[in-house]
């Protein structure tokens, strides 16, 4: 072969390389989003000061009166953001085409192939036999979806910097401003676009039990207290073929949302600078986090979200419930405190700590007594008898408790939910014949500090006192 041969040989095997780089790399490019500020909010951007993040990300926009709401172009319709902040699940069809699909389930399935994945212990599958990790839940840890020898890292990277536009887009219309900034954004610690961000496989028979993404630190041990970030924002898209039928393939995430209207419902119309009048729920913007509801009564037909204060100086803990008005903002709400201060362990640690809860905590307490029979835990603590007595459960799908509906969505490919971590139980039901796939993660917010209890206070032992 002539030396013209093999030069013009190599240089079309280097032309449909680069083509084909080409295709991957415009996949995501073009879809993603950024919002476009007119000159003076440039300006204005321009002036306020650098953020403390280690990484580069889009700014958000201070909600000052002179901001219209308008400022960053939603990437989703109003009733997405509702959704979310009425602790629903929202559901977006078709939010990846097939090609982009195809493009990470192959990325995801090279991966399991080379045995990146690791099987986790929280998934379930079958009633009997020996463990098989071919029927487990997998996942793509980080380090190995960071990993940019491994697979197609140019489509995990496009994909990461589309997740960063909803990052940016949630931040603003959610209110939520520390999901976009903050050491929960730091590319170099976490991921790209998702503060945790991975490939998961379901294989035939795998379930996962219901349970909720976040819990407030008090429930999680001295361990909750030392981590730095939290998760705000629960997404899944998924990966599998447009003609998946959860009748009769199985794998549909179930969730139990809130029958009856609650105070997060209670919203009006936003102003020039944005904010609106409307009890939160989940989480405030103090780092308190909810952990109950009271359900709805016939004096007050609105449920409302209970939060624990575990900021109190001498180590313990209280519950509260928000007062609000038609003219305030939740600046101005009023913390109405429903507990006396108490040690969240061993109470909110034990089986039954719902039913202590009620007699222990509320009752004793002047405006608890009277509200003592609406609580109701997001998700109650679990016990070893409340894990014995789900040993027959093969991920055939739960009742919902009281106070709550069923909500069962199809994993279609290319369908994006999202949801509240703290205020949303669910779980995902066995698959049957078929292997499940999808990309998901967690946008955190960076956790309120740690309490500095005086060593002279009697506190409880899972408050850091560093």
């Amino acid at each position: 072969m002539g030396a013209s041969s093999i030069i013009n040989r190599r240089l079309s095997i280097t032309l449909v390389v680069v083509a084909s780089t080409a295709i991957r790399v415009s996949c995501f490019v073009g879809i993603v989003k950024v919002p476009v500020f007119p000159a003076q909010q440039r300006k204005a951007i321009a002036r306020r000061p650098p953020s403390k993040s280690t990484t580069c990300v889009s700014p958000i926009i201070a909600k000052e009166d002179y901001w219209p709401l308008s400022a960053v172009p939603k990437l989703f319709s109003e009733s997405v953001y509702e959704l979310i902040d009425d602790c629903k699940i929202a559901v977006v069809p078709n939010f990846l085409n097939s090609q982009q699909v195809h493009l990470l389930r192959s990325d995801a399935q090279t991966l399991w192939n080379q045995h990146k994945f690791s099987t986790d212990a929280l998934a379930g599958y079958g009633s009997q036999g020996k463990f098989d990790p071919t029927k487990d839940r997998a996942v793509l840890r980080l380090n190995q979806w960071k990993n940019t020898e491994s697979g197609d890292w140019l489509v995990r990277k496009q994909f990461g910097e589309r997740m960063q536009s909803i990052r940016t887009d949630l931040a603003y219309h959610l209110d939520r401003p520390n999901l976009n900034q903050g050491l929960a954004t730091s590319s170099n610690i976490f991921g790209n676009g998702s503060t945790e961000i991975s490939y998961t496989r379901f294989g035939p028979g795998a379930f996962l039990k219901r349970h909720v993404d976040e819990h407030h630190e008090e429930l999680k041990g001295r361990d909750g207290w030392l981590k730095p970030t939290r998760r705000s924002i629960s997404w899944l898209i998924y990966l599998n073929d447009a003609d998946w039928n959860g009748a009769r393939d199985g794998g549909q995430l179930r969730c139990f949302e809130r029958s009856d209207p609650h105070s997060a419902n209670l919203r009006l119309s936003r102003s020039s600078s944005g904010s609106s009048s409307k009890c939160r729920i989940g989480a405030r913007s103090n780092g308190d986090l909810q952990i109950g509801w009271l359900r709805a009564s016939w004096q007050d037909p609105v449920e409302r979200p209970v939060f624990m204060d575990a900021r109190r100086h001498d180590g313990k803990c209280a519950l509260y419930i928000l007062s609000t008005s038609e003219q305030r903002g939740e600046e101005d709400e009023e913390e109405e405190y429903i507990s006396d201060k108490f040690s969240a362990q061993p109470i909110l640690y034990m089986a039954g700590g719902e039913t202590l809860t009620k007699t222990v905590l509320l009752a004793t307490h002047r405006r608890g007594r009277e509200l003592a029979v609406r609580f109701q835990f997001i998700e109650s603590p679990k016990s070893m008898l409340t894990e014995l007595s789900r040993q027959s459960y093969h991920g055939q799908g739960l009742a919902p408790q009281t106070g709550e509906v069923l909500q069962d969505v199809d994993p279609v490919g290319g369908t994006l939910v999202l949801f509240d971590s703290v205020t949303l139980p669910h779980e995902v039901l066995a698959t049957k014949e078929r292997e499940r796939w999808a990309t998901s993660g967690w946008m955190h917010e960076d956790q309120q500090p740690p309490i500095v209890v005086p060593s002279s206070s009697s506190s409880s032992s899972f408050v850091s006192t560093a």
